[in-house]
């Protein structure tokens, strides 16, 4: 496909705006409309020059592809609307609420095979987390935080369905092997939902991961760690940094050596030049003219979805305990 992609915008609040912003900057894309409930977005849509509607089922002749950015409990409605009438769909994550839902999702889509349907894991994107997987490394141990202070913005999930699971997807995306065991718990704060949770994975291949995540931390914080034989990765998701640190060669059997003659420090230069949701969103408008396979599937989000539901029924079950 050659041609100009028509592109809307479904939910303009603080995600989505920039959904629009970045459309209207891509060549090759024309961002057509955008739509939310509240008429406050009509200045989104004014901003760079499109079409405003309060009902998304409005747009369907001016678009050939949608992101939807609308809370989760909406993502399967709006997904499944647009999929059934044939339009290429970016869904933010989580992929939906319920995993009746995601594999609701995921049947249409095999009846639509043609149409791309990519979900918004945005950390794939992450330079860093590029450089990780072009180095296929073996993970024995995954140690991930990821803080934030609190806000407003997505109250209506938990800081596991929130935040934690870009951490679970990356996670899954490096072991590559099915989770055994989980065990998990987790707080309301400032919340009605979780806000603090720790969790650990264990994997049929014998890695383990152990996930903390927070939205009620006086510091921003998005860091992994990942461990193999010899040597350890360690990966600041906001400065898009990579470092790697290998046992020396030749070491006595004795070690006794300082830590610096032990271990050696390698730094990967990452180019940064562009914000990731920028690459996100190119790489669906590629997938759309190219044919190319999504760099998300709905398959890898199901399964990231599939886990993190699942830590979410654990919480809750060991919260009940504790309050009897």
């Amino acid at each position: 496909m050659d041609s100009i992609i028509r592109v809307g915008v479904i939910g303009a609040g603080s995600l989505g705006q920039h959904h629009a912003r970045n459309y209207a900057a891509i060549q090759g894309v024309k961002l057509t409309c955008v739509a939310d409930v509240n008429e406050k977005a009509k200045e989104i849509a004014d901003r760079y020059g499109a079409e405003f509607f309060t009902d998304y089922a409005k747009i369907l002749d001016k678009v050939d592809a949608v992101s939807i950015v609308v809370p989760t409990i909406y993502h399967y409605k709006v997904a499944k609307f647009f999929l059934e009438n044939g339009k290429n769909v970016l869904l933010e994550k989580p992929m939906t609420a319920t995993l009746k839902e995601a594999e609701a999702l995921l049947a249409i889509h095999r009846k639509h095979k043609k149409l791309v349907f990519q979900v918004g894991h945005i950390e794939r994107f992450n330079d860093a987390i590029k450089k990780m997987q072009e180095m296929k490394k073996f993970p024995v141990l995954i140690e991930a935080s990821r803080l934030g202070p609190f806000t407003a913005r997505s109250l209506d999930v938990s800081v596991v369905l929130d935040l934690m699971i870009h951490d679970i997807d990356i996670i899954l995306k490096l072991v590559n092997s099915k989770v055994k065991k989980i065990d998990a718990i987790g707080v309301p704060v400032l919340s009605n939902s979780t806000d603090m949770a720790s969790v650990r994975l264990e994997f049929d291949n014998g890695a383990v991961a152990n996930v903390t995540a927070s939205r009620v931390s006086p510091r921003r914080l998005r860091k992994i760690r990942v461990f193999e034989n010899n040597a350890y990765a360690s990966i600041d998701y906001v400065r898009q940094s990579i470092k790697m640190y290998k046992v020396a060669d030749n070491l006595p059997s004795d070690r006794q050596v300082s830590w610096s003659d032990m271990m050696f420090l390698e730094s990967y230069p990452l180019e940064n030049d562009e914000e990731n949701l920028a690459k996100e969103l190119k790489s669906f408008i590629n997938s759309i003219k190219t044919g190319a396979k999504t760099a998300v599937t709905a398959l890898e989000a199901f399964e990231a979805l599939k886990v993190v539901l699942e830590i979410e029924k654990q919480i809750a079950k060991k919260s009940k305990k504790m309050k009897v």
